[in-house]
């Protein structure tokens, strides 16, 4: 689960309390720059959305495209 994984992310950095991830967009194939920090419900993402296309594994999407189709369709950028 993306939970789990994010989880893994931050244990295995316990020192840093923000994960900086640069990526690339699914849909439209920009530079996606997501900040990534534990809140108390989970986790807040910020500059983009993450989705989860196998065990440790995700994809990323900007904002821009998250807001025109927020659903998981379960491709990855090349």
């Amino acid at each position: 689960m993306m939970l789990e994984m994010l989880k893994k992310m931050f244990e295995a950095k316990p020192e840093i309390s923000t994960i900086a991830l640069k990526e690339i967009c699914s849909d439209c194939g920009c530079e996606v720059n997501i900040n990534i920090t534990p809140a108390s419900g989970g986790y807040g993402l910020q500059g983009g959305a993450l989705f989860e296309c196998s065990t440790d594994e995700y994809y990323a999407k900007c904002a821009a495209c998250y807001k025109a189709n927020p659903k998981n369709n379960g491709k990855k950028a090349a």
